[in-house]
């Protein structure tokens, strides 16, 4: 493989691909990349995605060509609903803002797994693409602002000390809740939504049904959730992932979802009223993005863990510790 810098190297990938790289620094990364290259978890090679930084949204009205089984992604941040398509996914990374906030969703069609990230980092603004890399089969995100390069799963910016065994340096990153569900859900209770398509003459991304798990990343450990833990139309499950304490676990097979929220209050299922989900022990109701739409805690907000969804192969190859959740 050619050990190219950051700057010359995605400089020509992103010229190739008709984008603008917005003053890519030099940021002399060469035996970083030498480094990342001879790693034996690490295949690839430095070849930037198409850099997505405007993208194309129809309301759910608009689109007519999606399975009702097909999955898509939801992220909500302040007032913005937008959907996310795994299908429209190829591009891997999705650069765009939500109520004012630059947020990056990113997909790997390889390890299915979707995270919606805060692209805010301290004073920086991260601006992401897929790399070309793959740690341990999982998408690579590149900043092309700076150079750093991440793995997906772990969240975690490769640093290239490869010798001394820190690989990958601290968690750095913040994210947003990203709901996976069906089309047919978003269509029947969020029509107001906004979409994303990619752009025309873009190849999409396989959507096959699979055996999907969502992961509560702990400090020490990752606490898994398979779909079978959540039959009929709402289950609920009580766990405890440090740091942070309680947490309930929603899960429905009708409406195809898996969420997670820390909350003091002892929750109830509530049926019938979808997108409406719990309801605490004063009788406030709670939907699907942790807020509480009816009672004496209207207005709050649950906050969520770190937790995202992935191929149940790919949380035991990512990680060392993990747990799957027993009742």
């Amino acid at each position: 493989m050619k050990r190219l810098g950051i700057c010359f190297g995605l400089g020509l990938a992103l010229l190739a691909a008709g984008c603008v790289s917005e003053n890519i620094e030099d940021t002399g990364s060469e035996e970083l990349i030498k480094q990342l290259e001879e790693h034996e978890h690490v295949r690839g090679a430095l070849n930037p995605f198409p850099l997505v930084t405007d993208p194309a949204y129809l309301t759910v009205s608009e689109v007519d060509n999606i399975r009702e089984d097909a999955m898509v992604f939801i992220c909500k941040v302040g007032e913005d609903v937008r959907i996310f398509p795994r299908s429209d996914m190829y591009v891997e990374v999705v650069n765009t803002e939500l109520d004012g906030i630059p947020v990056a969703i990113t997909y790997c069609p390889i390890t299915r797994s979707g995270i919606a990230w805060n692209r805010l980092l301290g004073a920086d603004t991260l601006l992401l693409t897929a790399s070309g890399y793959l740690y341990k089969e999982n998408l690579m995100p590149l900043d092309v602002h700076s150079g750093h390069i991440w793995s997906q799963m772990l969240m975690r910016r490769f640093t290239g000390d490869v010798g001394t065994g820190e690989t990958f340096s601290f968690r750095e990153m913040n994210t947003f809740p990203l709901i996976e569900t069906s089309w047919l859900t978003v269509k029947d209770h969020f029509p107001d939504a906004l979409v994303f398509r990619n752009a025309p003459g873009m190849k999409s991304a396989k959507d096959t049904p699979t055996d999907q798990q969502l992961g509560i990343i702990g400090k020490d450990e990752v606490q898994t959730f398979s779909p079978d833990l959540f039959p009929d139309e709402i289950t609920l499950h009580k766990s405890t992932v440090q740091p942070g304490g309680s947490i309930v676990v929603a899960g429905s097979a009708t409406y195809q979802y898996i969420l997670a929220f820390r909350t003091k209050y002892m929750m109830e299922a509530v049926e019938g009223q979808f997108p409406i989900i719990m309801r605490d022990e004063s009788g406030t109701l709670w939907n699907i993005f942790g807020e509480a739409v009816q009672g004496d805690h209207d207005g709050e907000v649950l906050k969520a863990p770190l937790y995202y969804t992935a191929a149940d192969w790919a949380w035991r190859d990512l990680f060392d510790q993990v747990r799957h959740f027993e009742p």
